[in-house]
């Protein structure tokens, strides 16, 4: 396994501290994956032509213009000036094509700017204040977002995109077949463009919007039954849960593709 340590050293201008890593893959010839979590941060992916994963971290220049405000705002003791003792870092680990990014202090304040393998499958989460874009990669992608907007465009293969407070697009060029998808978001617009001959069942629920597509969406009848749940012989629950959400199909059914929101509306497009 091959470890990079970075240590990022902020600037005393008002400019983003960055700095820039790559790292070699141990099989360049095979599918990466990348994994990055966030306390808080952006994270952006892009498809590069290369075979290694280059990734660059940007300190956002807000966080020290706030401290420069607490000293205006007179809590440093006369005579005193604030000394910039540096960024938060990151570590990287490669271990058999599989690529984490583990910043330093859980996470925070650190936004990514990373460049992978068109072939690369990535596991991105974030939570205050960041928004999350993918462009250009082919491979499985599990992103979650809480308090931001999460952009995958020119993507292939099969998604699972979430967010709480924020808007979801997701661009498909490609679908990997017989395979589930899912595209959710408590507050926010979910937006989704399909391939014309994608093949799938849809199951779309709204509490508070509407649903629209320019695919021939054939409707199931009304399925809204109670599903039974009995894990007594296992130890578990007896549960009966109700599924709010209507079934419809396109090109003649598949996989399931789950479509969720709160507030907002769901746009299906045929691309």
């Amino acid at each position: 396994m091959k470890r990079v340590s970075i240590l990022l050293i902020a600037f005393a201008a008002l400019v983003a501290a960055q700095d820039k890593v790559t790292v070699p893959l141990s099989n360049p010839s095979q599918p990466a994956t990348l994994k990055a979590h966030l306390i808080s941060g952006s994270i952006t992916v892009t498809a590069g032509s290369g075979s290694q994963v280059v990734i660059e971290s940007q300190e956002a220049a807000r966080e020290r213009e706030r401290g420069r405000n607490r000293d205006r705002d007179g809590n440093v003791p006369p005579g005193m000036h604030r000394i910039d003792a540096g960024a938060h870092g990151f570590n990287v680990e490669e271990d058999h094509n599989v690529v984490t990014v583990i910043p330093d202090l859980g996470g925070q304040n650190v936004s990514l700017v990373i460049q992978v393998p068109v072939n690369t499958s990535v596991e991105l989460k974030t939570i205050n204040g960041g928004h999350i874009d993918v462009t250009g990669l082919s491979g499985d992608l599990d992103v979650e977002n809480v308090n931001g907007p999460v952009t995958l465009t020119n993507v292939s293969g099969s998604v699972s995109a979430h967010t709480l407070n924020g808007s979801l697009t997701v661009g498909l060029d490609r679908v990997t077949p017989d395979k589930p998808m899912s595209f959710s978001s408590l507050n926010g617009k979910v937006d989704v463009t399909l391939p014309a001959d994608v093949k799938a069942r849809l199951r779309l629920k709204t509490t508070n919007g509407a649903v629209y597509s320019d695919f021939d969406v054939k409707m199931e009848p009304d399925a809204s039954k109670p599903v039974v749940e009995d894990g007594r012989g296992q130890g578990g629950k007896y549960r009966i849960r109700m599924d709010r959400g209507v079934y419809g199909s396109i090109n003649g059914g598949g996989p399931e593709y789950s479509f969720q929101t709160m507030n907002g509306s769901i746009l299906i497009h045929k691309k």
